[in-house]
């Protein structure tokens, strides 16, 4: 039996960062083994050495790849991935793809000598006037704890633990604010609540450092070594990961692109660290990975799969059996056909699901406001109050369901 791993998961489009990922565990922590599990389907990456879910470990894998949208699918079978590395190591360490080691996990895997499980909160210290660069409603959604790291030992309620949230993830990892969902991550609020005595919520600061609680530190660079030293104490612990969520390797100043007031002018001393990272993704194929579509974004015909689609297969594979969500001559498709929810657009172009594109939607806003103007001119404020109210309930995607006949559903024999 194998004591120690690290893993990560990601779809192809993100294979550079875990690579680089790769580089920076086998640097700092030799000897430990590192394994890439991939959310997507296995097609131009058979020269790299990566582990795809299996029936015989996630019997339902493709309809949860169905049903949920790549983040959804990618956190989903985190539990599942661990409960797999069970059969061999004892200390399982799950880390996001888009973060960097910096320095040895002895550290983390030491304290799984105690405890059964290891989590880092978004950030460790209370604020009167709160200076963040995710606001705190941001974190309420998504969750007290950063599950970009975990560390877990296989021992009673390690297992009870990754049990527990295998049965919450095959039907629930979806980011649903009116569900208060956000995929795998919510779950663990509860973590604290059932193993007071066998959890360490590490106020390390060093570890899963990241834009969300870079208020609170500062990095500074001394014989060789990446330390993090809080800034209320001053108190430094030595770099472990950096949690690079956000970040884009071609435009290398922005800490996080979705924050462009946090950069590195504005934190000089992440500099060297931006420049190590940037070199290792762009120098482990960035350019050849990271335009690869997401392959669980279209039907065996090519025609794309929608978030509506997506979510109506959540209802439906609960009223009747689907071998295979995906393939177009199979009764998912027959039923969206018979009821019109098809677009009948084909994905021929690639980029088209490449869920690393981000595309401005200011247009399609803009013309959604003036559409609501109109409306509420016509209907009046009364009115339009009434159908606000409505569509604050039905306007969600699983409400569609409605429009489906369901009395003519029947699944594949």
């Amino acid at each position: 039996m194998n004591e120690k791993v690290i893993f990560t998961i990601c779809a192809r489009n993100y294979l550079a960062q875990a690579l680089a990922l790769k580089d920076s565990v086998n640097k700092t922590n030799p000897g430990t083994n590192f394994l890439i599990f991939v959310s997507d389907t296995d097609g131009d990456i058979n020269d790299i050495d990566v582990i795809f879910p299996h029936e015989s470990w996630i019997s339902d894998w493709r309809h949860m790849a169905f049903k949920y949208n790549v983040i959804e699918y990618s956190t989903s079978i985190k539990p599942f991935c661990i409960n797999y590395l069970f059969q061999t190591y004892d200390k399982v360490v799950y880390v996001d793809p888009d973060t960097y080691a910096t320095d040895s996990f002895d550290f983390i895997f030491e304290a799984l000598d105690e405890k059964d499980i290891v989590i880092t909160p978004h950030y460790n210290e209370i604020q009167t006037n709160y200076t963040g660069a995710v606001t705190e409603e941001e974190l309420l959604f998504v969750g007290i704890y950063n599950l970009g790291f975990l560390a877990i030992r296989k021992s009673s309620n390690g297992r009870k633990i990754v049990d527990w949230w295998m049965n919450r993830l095959a039907n629930k990892c979806f980011a649903d604010k009116f569900e208060a969902l956000h995929v795998d991550q919510k779950w663990f609020d509860f973590i604290p609540a059932f193993f007071p005595e066998d959890i360490l919520i590490t106020h390390h600061m060093g570890i899963n450092t990241a834009i969300w609680n870079l208020h609170e530190r500062d990095l500074i660079f001394r014989d060789g070594k990446y330390l993090v030293t809080n800034k209320t104490t001053g108190k430094e612990f030595p770099l472990l990961l950096f949690h690079f969520s956000g970040f884009n390797p071609k435009n290398p100043t922005l800490i996080n692109r979705r924050h462009p007031k946090y950069n590195v002018n504005t934190f000089p001393t992440f500099g060297p660290l931006f420049d190590e990272y940037t070199g290792s993704v762009l120098s482990n194929n960035f350019d050849r990975f990271h335009l690869i579509p997401y392959g669980f974004n279209t039907f065996s015909n090519l025609e794309k799969v929608t978030p509506l689609h997506r979510r109506l297969f959540r209802h439906l594979e609960a009223k009747a059996v689907f071998s295979d969500p995906f393939d177009a001559d199979g009764s998912l498709y027959a039923i969206l056909k018979d009821n019109k929810f098809l677009t009948g657009v084909k994905v021929m172009d690639g980029n088209y699901s490449n869920p690393n594109l981000i595309r401005d939607r200011t247009k399609e806003i803009t013309k959604g406001i003036v559409f609501l103007k109109i409306i509420k001119k016509l209907l009046g404020i009364k009115y339009y109050n009434y159908l606000l109210v409505f569509f604050s309930e039905y306007s969600r995607l699983d409400r569609q369901v409605v429009l489906l006949n369901l009395e003519q559903i029947k699944g594949d024999k």
